[in-house]
C-alpha cells in the first residue's frame, strides 16, 4: 500500500519499547478518557496519539473482547462522517499500534510472542481465565481473550483495513500484523471442528473476525477449515431459519453483530437478505415506543442519568445493560445496509429512548440524534415506527413457524399499552425455562411488570442455584407448590427435594393459542401448557389488554392425578418495592394479607414520563383464596421486588379459576376509593368472568370451545 505523503510524518510515532517508557503527568492527562466524544479542536493531536499509544501499551491486561467495540464505533463515526476528522483516525492508529503491534513486541521481549492470538481459542484446555498449551499458560487479556476474545476480532480487522486504506501503517507494520493473523489462525490456537458448531453468540461473535481475516488474508493458515466452519454455523442458522438464544441482553447484540460481520465479509449481506430480515424482524418485535423495555430473564432498566447518553450517543445507550450502545449500533448497521427506516427507528429507541408519545423531544435529545445519525440525515432517511399489532411472534418465521411469544399491544402516536408473554417450552444454556412468563407489562411509558433476572433456575454442579433469583417463584406466571412449603417459597430455594416441576416437562398446547383485536383497540390473548407441574395437568391463561392499559388475567388450572390433594396453586406477580400502601409494610419472609389488593410504584419510567404512574393489583375475592407477599432480594439483573400472590388448595382433576386485575393508577387517586369502585364476578366453573372498573365493563364468556370477550365503555 502506497503511503499518504502528506500524513506519513505525523503518523509515524512508532517506538520499539513504548511499553517501557514512563509517562509524564501531561501524557497521562492526554491519554485518559478515550475514545473521547470529540477530537475537534485538539491542539496537538500527535502528542495526544503518542501519549495514548504509550499508555495503552503499558497496560498489564486489556480486554480483547468488549473493549474493542468502542474503537470500532470510533472507526464507524470517522467513516460515516465522511472521513473528514483526521484526528479520529490518528487516535485509532495509536490504539491499534499499542494494543496489537506494541503488545506483540512486549510479549516478544518476554519470550511469549508465540502465545499471542487475536481471535479465539478452542483447542487449548482450561477455562475463561487461563488455558494450557503444553507446559505454558495462556492468560486471558494478556496473550489474547480466551473463548470470548474473538468478540473484538471483527473490530480489529475493520480498523486494520481502514488504517491500510488511509496509508497509516508502514509495510513493516502490515507485515507484522499479517504474521499475527497467521499465528492466530494456526492449529496451535484453533481447531475449527471443536467448540461451537451452531449459531450462537460464541460462534457468531467470534466468526466475524475470522470471516474478515479470510477476506483480507485469503491464504492464511486453515483458510479452508475456517471457511467450512463459517459455512456450518451460518447454515445452522439459515436452515433452521433463526437462532435460539432467548435472552436478548446481553447475548442478542453479540450474536447479531456477528451476523452482520459474517454476512458483510462473505457477501451474504446481499445474497441472504431474506434470512437476515427474518431474524432481524423477530428481534424488532421486542421493541416498542413506550420508552421502557422488558427482556425474558434479564433486566433492561433505563439509565437514570441520560446526560452521558446525550453527550456521547456513540458510546452510551439508553438502557442500563451490558451491551447498550452495541445494541443501538447493530440496528444502525442494519438500517445502513438496507436503507430501512424501521431499523433506524429501532436504533433510535435503544440508543436514545425514542420520542415522546405526545410532545417534542428535548434540545439535548435532538442534538444527540443529529450527532449520532448524520449518515441518515444526509440521505434523508427518517425513522419510521413499524406496525405493531397484537400478534403471535414466531421463532423461525420463514421455516418452522414455532410460536415463541404472544404480544398484546395497543400502540399509536398517542398511547402505548404493551404486554409480552414468552411461550416456547425449550430453554438454552443462558436462560431459565420461562415458558408462560409475562415478562413485560407497560403503559404509556411506565413499566409495571418486568423480568426476573438471568439464571434464576439454573443450577451449579453442587445443586446450588447459580443466579440470585429464587427459581420458580421469580416468574410472573401460575405457580404450583407442595403444601409442606409456605406458598410461594418453592423448594428450589430451599435445597429441598424438588416438587413436580415445570422445567423440562411442560409442553405448549398450540391448539389453545389465540390472539384477537377488536375495532376499539382492545386485545385478547390465550395460551396453554400441558404437563404443567405434573403429568396430565393443564394451565390455560386468558388475557385482555384494554386500550387504556388495564390488564385482566383469567387463569384456569387442572392438576393431574399425581398432585393428589397435596398442592397449592395460584398466580404470582412481582410488583416493585417499596410498596406505597401504608397499611402494608413488607418484611423479609411471607406476609399474609387480609385484603385482596395492593398498590405499587412502576419499576421504570420513560425519559419523557413526568407523571409517576402507579400500579393497582387486584385479585377477585374468593373465600378459598389466601393473599400475601414476600419481600425478595434483587435478582441478578433486576430491581428489588415484592412477590405478590393469591393461592388456594388444589384438587387433582378439578379445574380451579383465578382472576387478576392490573390497572394503571394516577398517584393522586385514593387507592381505597378506586378499589371500592372495582367489582368482579367469576362463576365457579369459570365460564363467565366480568370486571367493572374506570367506566369499563370487561367480559370473558366461554361457550364450549369458543371464548367470547368484550370491552364496553360506559362513559
Amino acid at each position: 500500500m502506497k503511503l499518504n505523503k502528506f500524513l506519513v510524518l505525523s503518523f509515524l510515532i512508532i517506538s520499539s519499547n513504548v511499553w517501557a517508557e514512563k509517562l509524564s503527568e501531561e501524557e497521562i492527562q492526554l491519554a485518559s478518557g478515550h475514545p473521547r466524544v470529540s477530537y475537534e479542536g485538539v491542539k496537538d493531536i500527535d502528542a495526544m496519539a503518542k501519549a495514548l499509544q504509550k499508555y495503552l501499551a503499558q497496560h498489564d491486561r486489556y480486554s480483547f473482547s468488549r473493549s474493542w467495540w468502542k474503537w470500532d464505533r470510533l472507526r464507524t463515526q470517522y467513516v460515516d462522517h465522511g472521513r473528514v476528522n483526521k484526528n479520529e483516525i490518528k487516535i485509532l492508529q495509536a490504539a491499534f499500534r499499542a494494543l496489537i503491534l506494541d503488545w506483540y513486541k512486549k510479549l516478544e521481549a518476554k519470550g511469549e510472542a508465540d502465545l499471542f492470538f487475536i481471535f479465539f481459542v478452542t483447542t487449548a484446555p482450561g477455562n475463561k481465565v487461563a488455558r494450557q498449551l503444553g507446559d505454558r499458560t495462556l492468560v486471558r487479556d494478556v496473550h489474547g481473550g480466551g473463548y470470548h476474545g474473538g468478540w473484538g476480532g471483527a473490530s480489529r480487522m475493520r480498523i486494520y483495513e481502514e488504517l491500510v486504506r488511509e496509508g497509516l501503517l508502514t509495510l513493516e507494520e502490515q507485515s507484522l500484523f499479517k504474521k499475527i493473523v497467521y499465528q492466530s489462525l494456526s492449529k496451535t490456537f484453533i481447531d475449527f471442528k471443536k467448540g461451537s458448531q451452531k449459531a450462537d453468540n460464541h460462534s457468531f461473535g467470534n466468526g466475524g473476525g475470522i470471516a474478515l481475516a479470510l477476506k483480507i488474508f485469503p491464504n492464511a493458515p486453515q483458510a479452508k477449515e475456517a471457511k467450512a466452519w463459517l459455512d456450518r454455523v451460518w447454515n445452522h442458522m439459515a436452515n433452521y431459519g433463526d437462532w435460539k438464544e432467548w435472552n436478548y441482553y446481553p447475548y442478542g447484540p453479540i450474536f447479531l453483530h456477528g451476523l452482520i460481520d459474517i454476512a458483510e465479509a462473505t457477501g451474504r449481506i446481499k445474497t441472504d437478505k431474506e434470512i437476515i430480515y427474518s431474524v432481524a424482524h423477530r428481534a424488532l418485535a421486542f421493541i416498542h415506543p413506550g420508552g421502557v423495555r422488558g427482556n425474558p430473564n434479564s433486566g433492561a432498566p433505563r439509565r437514570e442519568d441520560l446526560n452521558p447518553v446525550y453527550k456521547d450517543p456513540w458510546n452510551w445507550g439508553y438502557y442500563n445493560v451490558e451491551t447498550s450502545s452495541r445494541d443501538g449500533n447493530f440496528w444502525y448497521r442494519l438500517a445502513q445496509h438496507y436503507k430501512d427506516p424501521e431499523f433506524l427507528w429501532a436504533s433510535e429507541q435503544v440508543n436514545l429512548g425514542g420520542r415522546p408519545l405526545k410532545g417534542k423531544v428535548s434540545t439535548e435529545y435532538k442534538k444527540a440524534y443529529d450527532q449520532r445519525y448524520q449518515w441518515f440525515i444526509k440521505r434523508e432517511i427518517h425513522p419510521r415506527q413499524p406496525k405493531q399489532p397484537s400478534k403471535i411472534g414466531y421463532l423461525s418465521s420463514t421455516r418452522h413457524r414455532i410460536p415463541e411469544r404472544l404480544y398484546l399491544n395497543s400502540i399509536d402516536e398517542h398511547r402505548s399499552a404493551y404486554v409480552s408473554y414468552f411461550l416456547y417450552e425449550h430453554k438454552d444454556a443462558h436462560l431459565d425455562n420461562v415458558s408462560g412468563h409475562l415478562y413485560e407489562y407497560s403503559v404509556n411509558g411506565s413499566k409495571f411488570l418486568h423480568c426476573s433476572g438471568k439464571y434464576n433456575n439454573v443450577y451449579n454442579r453442587d445443586n446450588t442455584i447459580r443466579g440470585r433469583g429464587h427459581g420458580e417463584e421469580s416468574l410472573d406466571l401460575f405457580l404450583v407448590n407442595h403444601q409442606r412449603h409456605p406458598f410461594p417459597l418453592h423448594p428450589d430455594r430451599q435445597g429441598d427435594k424438588r416438587d413436580l416441576m415445570r422445567r423440562g416437562s411442560l409442553k405448549h398446547e398450540k391448539k389453545y393459542l389465540k390472539v384477537e383485536t377488536n375495532s376499539t383497540g382492545d386485545s385478547f390473548g390465550q395460551f396453554a401448557f400441558k404437563d404443567y407441574y405434573g403429568k396430565d395437568s393443564l394451565w390455560i391463561r386468558r388475557t385482555i389488554l384494554t386500550r387504556e392499559g388495564h390488564l385482566i388475567v383469567l387463569d384456569a388450572y387442572r392438576g393431574g392425578a399425581t398432585l393428589k390433594d397435596e398442592y397449592n396453586g395460584g398466580p404470582v406477580w412481582h410488583v416493585a418495592d417499596p410498596v406505597t400502601n401504608a397499611n402494608l409494610k413488607p418484611k423479609t419472609g411471607v406476609i399474609k394479607w387480609d385484603q385482596n389488593w395492593i398498590s405499587a410504584p412502576a419499576f421504570d419510567h420513560a425519559w419523557w414520563k413526568r407523571e409517576r404512574t402507579q400500579l393497582l393489583l387486584y385479585f377477585h375475592p374468593d373465600k378459598e383464596l389466601s393473599f400475601g407477599s414476600v419481600k425478595q432480594a434483587t435478582t441478578q439483573d433486576c430491581q428489588p421486588n415484592l412477590t405478590t400472590y393469591a393461592y388456594k388448595k388444589l384438587e387433582a382433576g378439578k379445574k380451579h379459576y383465578f382472576l387478576s386485575v392490573l390497572s394503571p393508577l394516577n398517584p393522586a387517586q385514593d387507592r381505597k376509593e378506586v378499589v371500592n369502585k372495582i367489582s368482579s364476578t367469576l362463576t365457579p366453573n369459570g365460564s363467565n368472568a366480568e370486571v367493572r372498573l374506570a367506566g369499563l365493563t370487561i367480559k370473558l364468556v366461554q361457550k364450549g370451545d369458543r371464548i367470547d370477550w368484550s370491552v364496553i365503555r360506559t362513559r
